[in-house]
């Protein structure tokens, strides 16, 4: 069932349905897109430790810890926010195209807040200029993971079980967010 999620529109946003969202993000290449509310997105502490120990970009790219939101900044960043788009990729390397091209949209659109998230590490450049400042910083943009959001969760939420499978970060994953105010 699509609903207007228009009834919580906070002054100065423009209005948007969530037919009129996911009619967009399949126009621009997702195969399943669905709207949730930011409150309903899982965090994690563990999904941080994951990164930590078993993450070979961990420390090493800006879009990913240490870099990134804590899991506290996190749950504060998401008050920030109504909802968020959910979209899944026909292939883990279109995850952060399409994410990226629907922020870029929905900033145009007047949702100044929007905000994309992805679901591989940043691959902009060979070596990540982490010890000067990002050379891509209009396209970089932070992991799920990375950002201590359970995806594997907020996915099987919504119905969403098969996309749930693939380890967040893998080279299977297909699945991206933006955020949105």
């Amino acid at each position: 069932m699509v609903t207007d999620i228009s009834s919580h529109r906070r002054a100065g946003v423009p209005h948007i349905s969530a037919q009129e969202i996911v009619s967009t993000a399949r126009k621009m290449g997702a195969v399943n897109a669905k709207v949730i509310q930011s409150h309903t997105i899982f965090l994690g502490n563990w999904t941080r430790l994951k990164c930590q120990f078993g993450c070979p970009h961990f420390g090493r790219t800006f879009t990913c810890p240490t870099f990134t939101p804590t899991t506290q900044e996190m749950s504060d960043i998401l008050l920030d926010y109504e909802k968020a788009v959910v979209v899944e990729a026909k292939q883990a390397a279109d995850v952060h195209r399409l994410v990226l091209a629907l922020e870029t949209h929905f900033r145009e659109m007047g949702f100044n807040k929007a905000f994309a998230l992805g679901a591989q590490p940043c691959n902009l450049c060979d070596v990540c200029t982490v010890e000067t400042h990002c050379e891509h910083p209009d396209k970089a943009r932070p992991t799920l993971q990375g950002c201590s959001v359970d995806i594997s969760r907020t996915l099987m939420q919504i119905g969403w079980n098969d996309a749930a499978k693939p380890e967040p970060c893998s080279g299977q994953q297909t699945v991206g967010m933006v955020l949105i105010d």
